[in-house]
């Protein structure tokens, strides 16, 4: 049974066109991965099927009654509450059927009204039917496995980092068990074993879901199918991603094939043309060239976009780019203990660690954007330094 229909769907933004007459369905058991190159229109399309965006045209039609979980890419939170209150908050319907028994046992403590018992007795039975006293262990494992626990549940989420409050907001949307989860790059702040954990819950979920991620490997153990946007089209595969990919590689091959077989009869045609243009034949030319002129012509199948990048490199006279020793780094506290290290030219380095462990703190410590609480970090006079924040 089909829980989305996208029918004719077509949208553009100033001169791209994103997708033009495009069409897929989302099933009850579709486990679905969207893949596409930056640009091509993935986030968009998830803002269009949850209504925030209205397309040039086309149809999107959802089964009456499905309850939808979305993650943005860019999730943000202005909330002041705690980790804690923030997860609590799904089952904000359930505390406050037991706030509504514990007055019923207040009052009848004073009243001895049985009607309060009998009617606190149907509380207790709405509560345990929705397994309300085991609603701090599924909080606790979700917390657990997203790597939240380590900022424990009292820290406001507002005061969190960016890739803090994605987790936290994934894990709402998770505690919340939807019927449908649409997620937009959800691996983006999670370290490898919180993404296992991710994979585990998905492969466990009793919806469907639409996944957008550049993680292959991720997509490889969770999905059941996949659908590609490119080129203003969009075409489902069914199958993991590696099928998918399998699959489309035959696809291309017979485009090709035909692009090919129709390439050399045109041409074959045009040179028939050019040499009777007049004669006894000029009339089967003429024929040749309306037959030409009506022809749909078929187009190459097109490679991803590549990207070419020349970048102006100064030859440094120093070996060292970079030294940093005993380097004690934080805000209200130093984080981890001083750090000593240096980056030779010609070096990459990645900084690995849990989310809050400090690793955006010791960037900008290095670059002098804040304090620090010792230490030196100096990098040799002719290097040009470059920024991306988080």
């Amino acid at each position: 049974m089909s829980i989305l229909e996208v029918t004719d769907l077509s949208m553009s933004y100033a001169d791209k066109q994103l997708y033009d007459q495009a069409s897929f369905v989302l099933n009850k058991e579709d486990h679905m991965g969207v893949i596409g190159q930056n640009g091509a229109g993935k986030s968009t399309l998830i803002r269009l099927i949850t209504g925030q965006t209205l397309p040039d045209e086309g149809q999107i039609k959802w089964q009456r009654g499905k309850k939808i979980g979305y993650l943005d890419q860019y999730a943000e939170s202005a909330h002041n509450l705690t980790i804690g209150d923030f997860l609590q908050s799904v089952f904000k319907g359930l505390y406050e059927i037991e706030a509504k028994q514990a007055k019923c046992y207040a009052d009848y403590a004073t009243t001895f009204d049985d009607a309060l018992l009998a009617k606190a007795g149907k509380y207790q039975e709405q509560l345990e039917a929705a397994d309300f006293y085991g609603l701090d262990v599924k909080i606790d494992q979700v917390m657990t496995g997203l790597g939240i626990d380590a900022l424990g549940k009292e820290p406001q989420v507002s005061s969190c980092s960016g890739g803090q409050r994605s987790k936290i907001i994934l894990a709402k949307l998770l505690l919340e068990e939807p019927d449908v989860l649409l997620l937009d790059e959800p691996t983006n702040y999670l370290d490898t074993e919180h993404i296992e954990w991710l994979i585990g819950y998905l492969n466990e979920f009793s919806g469907c879901f639409m996944v957008i991620s550049h993680d292959y490997d991720f997509l490889e153990a969770i999905t059941n199918m996949i659908i590609d946007v490119a080129f203003g089209k969009i075409t489902k595969y069914t199958g993991s991603f590696q099928a998918a990919i399998k699959q489309k590689e035959v696809k291309k091959e017979v485009q090709l094939k035909a692009y090919e077989k129709q390439r050399r009869q045109i041409e074959k045609d045009e040179a028939y043309i050019r040499k009777n243009k007049a004669g006894t034949r000029a009339a089967m030319a003429k024929s040749r060239q309306k037959r030409l002129d009506k022809l749909e012509r078929l187009t190459p199948p097109s490679d991803n976009l590549q990207a070419h990048f020349n970048f102006p490199y100064l030859e440094l006279l120093s070996s060292a780019t970079l030294r940093v020793k005993k380097l004690s780094v934080g805000y209200n506290k130093p984080l981890p203990e001083p750090v000593t290290f240096s980056m030779s030219h010609g070096e990459k380095v990645v900084l690995k660690g849990f989310n809050g462990v400090g690793k955006s703190t010791l960037i900008k410590s290095i670059l002098g954007k804040i304090k620090t609480f010792g230490g030196t970090a100096q990098f040799v006079d002719a290097a040009v330094i470059n920024y991306f924040t988080q």
